[in-house]
């Protein structure tokens, strides 16, 4: 079986190095300054869990060169663990390199990714997925599995069957990378993205940590944000967990990451794109799609925006 990895940050190293502790075929999709990095001295994972494979360990392909046609329609599940804003561009990769009966998903934060995926590859072959694994790599360092999670996976309407869903999940199993599988897609991900759009704006444009979120006044801004996107997710017929069992949830995840500094924070301390497009500026899109009014996501969206190149 071969297993394609499009983007090998953090979370696409953690994923990388999981799959290259099976017996199976790793190709890893790369490009600029990182992934010459990669093809000289491979990956490492600390922290959680110790990890270290050499280049030659991994099939190797690059931004900046044609994929070879050995690669071409030979890969039986397709990894996206790409920043939001590329997984349309990675998606195309993902038609040319997943097999017949392949599987392609998208480990990448907000909304949206299940539709992109969709229309490029068919819904047979797509499947939502989310993570709640932690990973962060410090410059020029290996990267550090900050907090175990899991792998979230759910089918999508017109998507695969029960048997292909219990082999992935087997495959992820196998890896150590703990699946769920969900009966409910666009729960599961939106779950995920109330998390990302609570978190996330707010912590970026404070430069707070995540345990710092926990301050009374801050909460409530993130409580506002909740109650803002539930609106739209409502009109889109998504049951969400209740007000009281998302608050619950979000203070458990901000004490479990209190040192975490979010990616948001990090990519605008980079002078990087952010993932506000699919998260907070999604909103508000599809928000005024319902005439629904969500001022505090709308005005976060632009100032997260002002923050960085577009």
């Amino acid at each position: 079986m071969r297993i394609s990895i499009l983007g090998v940050g953090s979370i696409g190293t953690l994923i990388a190095t999981s799959f290259a502790n099976t017996p199976h075929e790793i190709h890893l999709h790369l490009r600029g300054e990182r992934g010459a990095m990669v093809m000289l001295q491979g990956l490492e994972v600390t922290g959680a869990s110790e990890a270290k494979f050499p280049a030659e360990r991994f099939l190797l392909s690059t931004e900046e060169l044609e994929l070879p046609v050995s690669l071409e329609h030979g890969s039986d599940l397709v990894v996206l663990t790409c920043k939001a804003h590329e997984v349309g561009h990675l998606a195309n990769l993902a038609s040319h390199l997943v097999s017949d009966n392949g599987i392609v998903l998208a480990l990448s934060n907000g909304l949206g990714h299940v539709e992109t995926l969709s229309r490029t590859v068919g819904p047979g072959r797509t499947v939502a997925a989310t993570t709640t694994h932690g990973a962060y790599r410090t410059p020029e360092g290996p990267v550090t599995w900050a907090g175990e999670g899991s792998v979230n996976l759910a089918s999508i309407p017109l998507g695969p069957d029960a048997d292909a869903m219990l082999q992935l999940s087997q495959l992820f199993e196998s890896a150590g990378l703990k699946p769920v599988v969900y009966p409910d897609a666009m729960q599961m991900i939106w779950e995920k993205v109330l998390l990302n759009i609570t978190i996330n704006p707010l912590a970026a444009l404070a430069g707070l940590k995540n345990g710092e979120l926990l301050d009374s006044d801050v909460l409530n801004g993130c409580m506002l944000l909740y109650r803002e996107a539930k609106q739209v997710a409502e009109m889109e017929r998504v049951q969400l967990l209740d007000e009281i069992e998302f608050e619950h949830l979000l203070r458990s995840v901000l004490e479990a990451t209190a040192d975490n500094s979010c990616s948001m924070l990090e990519d605008i301390k980079a002078g990087r794109i952010t993932e506000i497009s699919s998260l907070n500026r999604e909103i508000a899109n599809r928000a005024e799609q319902f005439g629904l009014s969500v001022p505090l996501n709308q005005v976060l969206a632009s100032l997260i925006e002002a923050c960085h190149p577009v």
